[in-house]
């Protein structure tokens, strides 16, 4: 029995000493990584020379808005109210990203300026919107109306 114990145990020993030859393992660390940040100011103005229209600048960062009025439509012809406005980087670096949204005129009235793409603009550089209302023949109850539509610029990096 001794003997039978004596040589299981060699065969488990033997067993397990021969799973370990050949395997190896070996693990390498490397790499590298490159940033690049810009260091700056990033600052926009918007500028309208639209008679009436509000222009808000909310300082170098933030949202601004320019809300075009119209007031007291007194024919019943189709027509429009052109509203332009321009957004010029004032910052010391480029703005990857300028955003205009819309908000606003009620129906049967409608934004001129239609869906945008976003737009890089460089230091010094302007970007002219050419927006506004327009309207489809309106009926008598819709003579004397007022409505405004309202863009809001935001500038991300």
């Amino acid at each position: 029995m001794r003997k039978k114990l004596m040589i299981m145990l060699a065969l488990v020993g033997l067993a397990l000493g021969l799973i370990g030859w050949g395997a190896t393992a070996v693990f390498m660390d490397s790499g590298s990584v490159t940033a690049s940040i810009s260091v700056g100011t990033m600052g926009i103005t918007l500028t309208s020379t639209t008679p009436g229209a509000i222009v808000v600048n909310t300082g170098n960062q933030g949202t601004h808005t320019v809300t075009c009025p119209v007031t007291a439509i007194q024919s019943s012809a189709p027509d429009s109210a052109p509203c332009s406005f321009v957004v010029t980087n004032n910052g010391t670096m480029p703005i990857p990203t300028v955003h205009v949204a819309v908000a606003g005129p009620a129906a049967p009235f409608t934004d001129a300026l239609g869906a945008q793409t976003d737009v890089f603009l460089a230091v010094g550089e302007h970007h002219t919107y050419a927006g506004g209302i327009a309207w489809p023949e309106l009926s008598n109850p819709q003579l004397g109306m007022s409505t405004s539509v309202t863009y809001t610029v935001t500038a991300t990096a």
